[in-house]
């Protein structure tokens, strides 16, 4: 059973990761045709998976310095879509946990060889 403090941290990383994931699939992933998004979109569903790694977590006095690895990750099904099939960034966030606010500091695509 996790202690209370590693239950807030579970909830503030799920808030983290929400809103950097919505961040990317506007303005750093690249669109499917216009038909497939407008579908997507009514079925509730999106055409990325993705996968974190690298957590680090610096606590400050009343917030927390958020940073981790985001893969973006297109589904299989959407390959036919678009030459590239997958995306990395780093991403580094401030949370405040007192007044539940998020500012997204830094996302920066890392280049894949």
């Amino acid at each position: 059973m996790p202690e209370g403090n590693d239950l807030v941290l579970s909830k503030e990383l799920d808030t983290v990761r929400f809103w950097v994931k919505r961040e990317l699939e506007a303005k750093y992933l690249p669109a499917l045709p216009d038909l497939v998004e407008e579908l997507l979109f009514l079925q509730g569903r999106t055409a990325w998976n993705f996968k974190y790694s690298n957590l680090k977590v610096d606590p400050l006095k009343a917030s927390k310095i958020i940073s981790f690895t985001t893969f973006a990750l297109l589904k299989k099904e959407f390959h036919r879509f678009l030459d590239k099939h997958r995306y990395s960034f780093n991403a580094t966030t401030i949370y405040c946990s007192d007044t539940r606010k998020l500012k997204i500091k830094n996302i920066q695509a890392i280049e894949e060889r």
